[in-house]
């Protein structure tokens, strides 16, 4: 259940036909600058234009919420409530309580526009952070170490609940620290906290990121190798003597849900063709 108050450390700001909770500490810098220009953010991923603004000597990035499906194109980013942008501070906040390491929340704003709101998110810049992908471009001396963090995030997300729809490898952010990594979870619109979560809605979730690959892959600067995502999945938690046997398992429900989404793209292609040729 979404917060119907500011969370701790943050202050309720209202100005015009904007409401928003920034963190207290920028409170005084208003709401404006979170509905203005922004400064490109090279290598950022999300169909909403994710940008940059600097707030008291503070990188703040900015993700406007934008509509994906079939109401996309109609609706844009205009949503029926806040609803979204307030569930998704919630849980980057009750991630990084458990000692989850995701990105830091600055501010969840939304305005109104006619029976609509448009919402943004603002959380602070990770120095030097890439997406995955583009990460394992950029360091491939540092892949091993890679896989590790990024399996120990994921595995201490997973212990505190974390289920997410649309988990993906550029849902993850990659820092070099001399000769460690620290990978971030970023983007978290939909995600849930509840009970820990089994071993059948891990699989699911880890599948869904490698579905995320199959699709994305022509465009993607560089994926994981085999060995890589063993090493993953051995600090996710696998034990080594199951590894192999887990690793047969998700590549069997990845082949059938490529196969599943092939089929419902065909049939759905189908569907638009004998529509047109009646019309």
């Amino acid at each position: 259940m979404a917060l119907v108050t500011a969370p701790e450390g943050f202050t309720e700001l209202r100005e015009d036909a904007a409401v928003g909770w920034v963190a207290t500490d920028l409170a005084a810098a208003g709401l404006a600058p979170y509905f203005g220009p922004l400064q490109p953010l090279p290598g950022a991923k999300g169909r909403g234009g994710v940008g940059v603004l600097e707030l008291g000597g503070r990188e703040i990035v900015v993700r406007p919420f934008r509509r994906g499906g079939a109401l996309g194109s109609l609706l844009k980013d205009r949503y029926g409530s806040t609803r979204r942008v307030r569930d998704e501070i919630e849980t980057l906040l009750a991630l990084r309580e458990q000692g989850v390491p995701a990105v830091v929340p600055i501010a969840a704003v939304w305005k109104r526009h006619g029976a609509f709101w448009r919402l943004r998110l603002g959380t602070e810049r990770v120095p030097g952070a890439m997406p995955l992908p583009a990460f394992l471009a950029a360091e491939p001396g540092l892949r091993r170490r890679t896989a590790v963090a990024v399996g120990t995030m994921l595995k201490l997300a997973f212990d505190a609940g974390l289920r997410h729809p649309d988990l993906h490898l550029d849902n993850v952010l990659c820092a070099a620290r001399e000769d460690r990594v620290r990978a971030v979870l970023v983007d978290l619109d939909r995600a849930r906290l509840k009970a820990a979560v089994p071993q059948k809605e891990v699989e699911s979730m880890l599948v869904r990121m490698g579905r995320y690959v199959v699709k994305h892959r022509p465009r993607m600067a560089a994926v994981p190798t085999r060995s890589e995502e063993l090493r993953m999945l051995l600090a996710l938690g696998v034990p080594r003597a199951e590894l192999q046997a887990m690793y047969r398992r998700l590549a069997r429900k990845l082949r059938r849900a490529v196969k599943g989404r092939n089929w419902l793209r065909g049939a759905s292609a189908n569907a638009r063709v004998a529509a047109s040729s009646q019309s």
